[in-house]
């Protein structure tokens, strides 16, 4: 199921702020109750966020850090809003993952670029492949085929776990 909107969220000087909305089709009441669910309080990078609002609105959020070259890393959340809540969660979240983490090993994980690449994510969100140029260098190029396979970081992570926790 497509999103009826992405959002991206970060955390600004009077709290958390929209970045940018595409489509801007969503009203101003549901983005403001989205913007403060979308990262709740203690969240940090790599958390990810469900959320029903309103009578017919969810959204999922992924939450992540901006570094910054002077100061601290920011925080900040990409969403997707869902006229219902029958969308499938896991295969939001692996795309999501997947996208930041891919921005991070290439050291492109900026708000400008974020803002840039929102409709083209927007756009290729139910594609079997998602491509995404950030810059003539940096194209970001992930398969979406196995959308409901969880993220392969977080199945090794949890084999791992259990394999200690069995010892």
């Amino acid at each position: 199921m497509k999103p009826i909107s992405l959002c991206l969220i970060q955390m600004g000087d009077k709290g958390l702020e929209l970045v940018r909305a595409f489509p801007d089709v969503v009203p101003s009441h549901t983005l403001t109750e989205i913007i403060t669910k979308s990262m709740p309080m203690g969240a940090k990078d790599g958390d990810f966020t469900s959320n029903v609002i309103g009578e017919k609105n969810a959204f999922s959020g992924y939450v992540f850090a901006i570094p910054s070259t002077i100061g601290r890393s920011n925080i900040a959340s990409i969403c997707a809003i869902f006229d219902n809540s029958s969308y499938d969660v896991n295969s939001v979240r692996k795309i999501f993952s997947l996208i930041i983490n891919e921005m991070k090993k290439y050291d492109v994980i900026k708000t400008d670029i974020l803002y840039k690449i929102l409709p083209t994510l927007f756009k290729s969100f139910e594609s079997d492949k998602i491509t995404i140029k950030i810059s003539s260098v940096v194209t970001i190029e992930i398969d979406n085929t196995g959308r409901d396979e969880p993220v392969e970081p977080l199945k090794k992570s949890v084999n791992n776990f259990e394999s200690d926790m069995w010892k």
